[in-house]
């Protein structure tokens, strides 16, 4: 599945003809001149009222089809070692789980819902993080659902508007939710465990005074209410730390969310003495949890290494229940100053989002920024360095090079391009667009392509690699365009069928001729051998997605 890019110093993009897509218009197939094949996600129409949103990572993360991801759940949850489930007398239940790629955080992700397997809820709450947006907020996604490939999970939209109604400061912003996550991956395990009764669903953002408060929001939301309800907080622990490191701050974090102690929790975490991406959602179950004398026991804490064997540099997953007979008609209000940050806490610890590991004087957006950047430089020179050996090797006439790579993320499945520049020239690009092999097979197999199989340009030769600048483009899945305010000049790249015409521009393109969005529009019809405006026509689909963009000549 490749596309090879048209000659024209890095800036154009080709199309090729479609053939129509499966029963839910997920699949569509396009080949090139005989050589080139690729393949594309596209997001399934809403089955109701509202917006559904479509998948994100299907395909990357996890298998995007249903006759691939059925099976696989089924057997995740089939080999998760028996666990006493959720009491039935339990009328509040809840759930931290892991939200990573099924190949390493999978077995745990289903050892928890296995525990609440066959069990029925009356109201479902998911609590998801924001990695994508970086907005301040709580935001709901009110109506419509979650799609997915084993079908879609409902919003519950009644008691969405109840949360809305309640705290004005929710509020309803896809830009939290299109391209995240972290709820996304959870999806598949619900509908096979407790199955598609509506939901509602939380991207909880900014900082964790947004957790306590939401914790807050339920304890008084949930009060009295007759029935069961499920709580799910999504989060996985510890970032790229050796296996020993990774364990000992994931057990200093889960020790506190074991006692039900928000406060120690958030400490540990100013502290450094602990990590996890999604705070806010656990701030806000172990807070609702506390109040509702509630216990917690662990189910299983574990890590990457177990799928990638590789003990150096981990990611920590838990799996934890915790259940309470349920909340009485009033509760006592949540003491809001023992969530303050201490008199000895460092000036400037703050009170940021996301994945934390504050330094001394750092907030937890500083911290989780500095740790985060560290980590993608490290990536971002092991996927290069790997390009260059192999195309030294390929080009001097040896076997294309069987690499080692030591972080998670070349695991992953996800559409990339590789492009060679020659004094600033273009000298040969061709990519995926959606993820069908590993990412560090995938950046190899597209080296050797863009080298010798790029049909614009003479194969490159050894003497001439050292004259060539290396530049990768990782795609984020593609998600269909509703309005075309959506597109963002700079950030997304697009891609435009119709018919049996496509073509498809890098996000970086725009960049380079400086266009503005409607000149952008323009040349992706063009590329696709079509009239500008094409991509209003109602038979035409038009996609958007980003790339992380990075190379050995950095801009």
């Amino acid at each position: 599945m490749r596309i090879a890019l048209p000659a024209t110093s890095g800036s154009s993009r080709t199309g090729a003809a479609l053939r129509p897509g499966d029963r839910r218009g997920l699949v569509g197939l396009v080949s090139l001149v005989g050589l080139l094949v690729w393949g594309l996600i596209v997001g399934g129409l809403p089955a109701w009222g509202g917006t559904l949103r479509a998948p994100a990572v299907a395909g990357a993360f996890y298998p995007g089809t249903a006759e691939a991801l059925g099976p696989l759940v089924e057997g995740l949850l089939a080999r998760a070692p028996a666990v006493e489930p959720a009491a039935t007398a339990s009328r509040l239940v809840g759930l931290i789980v892991p939200h990573a790629g099924y190949q390493y955080s999978g077995p745990t992700a289903a050892l928890g819902f296995k525990s609440v397997a066959g069990q029925t809820f009356d109201r479902v709450y998911f609590l998801g993080v924001d990695h994508r947006s970086g907005r301040p907020t709580v935001s709901l996604w009110a109506d419509g659902g979650y799609d997915t490939p084993l079908g879609p999970v409902p919003a519950d939209a009644t008691t969405s508007q109840e949360l809305l109604v309640a705290d004005p400061a929710l509020v309803v912003d896809p830009r939290q939710h299109v391209a995240e996550h972290s709820l996304e991956v959870l999806l598949p395990f619900y509908l096979k465990t407790v199955g598609a009764r509506p939901a509602v669903f939380l991207s909880v953002g900014g900082p964790p005074e947004n957790g306590l408060r939401l914790g807050d929001l339920l304890r008084r939301h949930l009060a009295g209410v007759a029935g069961r309800v499920l709580i799910v907080a999504s989060t996985d622990w510890s970032h790229y730390h050796d296996a020993a490191t990774a364990q000992r701050l994931d057990q200093v974090g889960i020790d506190a969310v074991l006692a039900l102690d928000a406060p120690r929790l958030l400490e540990a975490c100013r502290r450094e003495t602990t990590e996890l991406c999604g705070l806010n959602g656990v701030l806000a179950l172990t807070t609702l949890m506390k109040a509702a004398g509630g216990r917690a026991r662990l189910l299983a804490r574990t890590d990457s290494s177990a799928a990638s064997g590789d003990t150096s540099q981990v990611v920590g997953y838990a799996a934890i229940l915790c259940e309470a007979e349920g909340l009485p008609a009033s509760t006592p209000a949540i003491d809001r100053q023992e969530h303050s940050p201490p008199e000895s806490s460092p000036p400037g610890s703050g009170t940021g989002s996301g994945p934390v590991r504050l330094g001394q004087g750092s907030t937890p957006e500083t911290a989780t920024a500095t740790r985060e950047e560290e980590a993608m430089n490290e990536m971002h020179k092991e996927a290069l360095a790997a390009v260059r050996t192999t195309l030294e090797a390929v080009l001097a006439g040896r076997p294309r090079p069987a690499l080692t790579f030591r972080h998670p993320r070349f695991a992953e499945k996800c559409g990339v391009f590789v492009t060679l520049k020659k004094h600033g020239e273009l000298r040969g690009c061709i990519g995926l667009l959606q993820g069908v092999e590993p990412l560090g097979e995938a950046i190899q197999e597209m080296a050797v392509a863009a080298a010798t199989r790029d049909p614009r340009f003479p194969q490159v030769t050894l003497d001439e690699l050292k004259e060539i600048d290396i530049e990768i483009s990782v795609l984020s899945p593609m998600i269909p365009v509703a309005n075309l305010d959506e597109i963002v000049v700079g950030r997304d790249g697009l891609l435009l069928k119709k018919g049996f015409r496509s073509g498809v521009l890098l996000p970086q393109v725009a960049t380079e001729y400086g266009w503005d969005r409607d000149t952008f529009l323009e040349h992706l019809c063009l590329k696709a051998g079509l009239p500008p405006g094409s991509h209003k026509a109602p038979d035409a689909q038009l996609l958007r997605f980003t790339a992380e963009v990075f190379g050995e000549k950095e801009p």
